[in-house]
């Protein structure tokens, strides 16, 4: 008699949550606050925005390593940063063949705008949940995370390369 082995929980969840994964990202992307809307500002424009804010000054190659792309796709990406008057270009003092970036003021004040929207939105969903549904939502999200960013246990590299981050991600209450 034959035994059927039964369906790993990632296998059967995984068909379950990534339709609420795009659901809630399309949602509360970027593209759905007023600042990002104005601006044509997408996901990846604000991630490469955030990083050249965090890497203040950033070299294209700094960049690209950053948000883990190819360097004509991270160039093309500051392009259109520099098109927006989101970031600048700048030479490098000590390297004339090396171009920095750096955000000027309308770019940092994109990203404190993008960032307050969505709280904002998120906030008045968080009032509408319960206790126990936030709490939940927080476990889940932090482990998660935690995945995303840890080697696999046969020692596979993390889904997402080493990154900085401009907020919080792991342990905070």
């Amino acid at each position: 008699m034959e035994t059927t082995q039964p369906v790993p929980h990632h296998t059967k969840d995984l068909s379950r949550l990534m339709p609420v994964l795009r659901h809630a990202t399309t949602h509360l992307g970027v593209e759905q606050t007023a600042t990002g809307k104005a601006l044509g500002l997408t996901n990846a424009r604000m991630m490469a925005l955030a990083a050249v804010i965090a890497a203040e000054p950033c070299s294209m190659s700094d960049l690209a390593a950053r948000l883990a792309l190819p360097s004509p796709l991270a160039t093309r990406v500051a392009e259109e940063l520099v098109t927006r008057d989101l970031v600048e270009r700048f030479g490098d003092p000590g390297d004339r063949r090396r171009v920095l970036l750096r955000p000027t003021g309308q770019g940092r004040a994109a990203l404190e705008a993008v960032h307050g929207e969505a709280e904002q939105l998120v906030s008045a969903l968080l009032e509408r949940m319960t206790e126990a549904e936030t709490e939940a939502l927080l476990v889940g999200l932090r482990a998660f995370l935690r995945e995303l960013h840890t080697p696999a246990a046969d020692g596979t590299p993390p889904a997402i390369p080493t990154h900085d981050h401009d907020f919080p991600t792991e342990g905070t209450p």
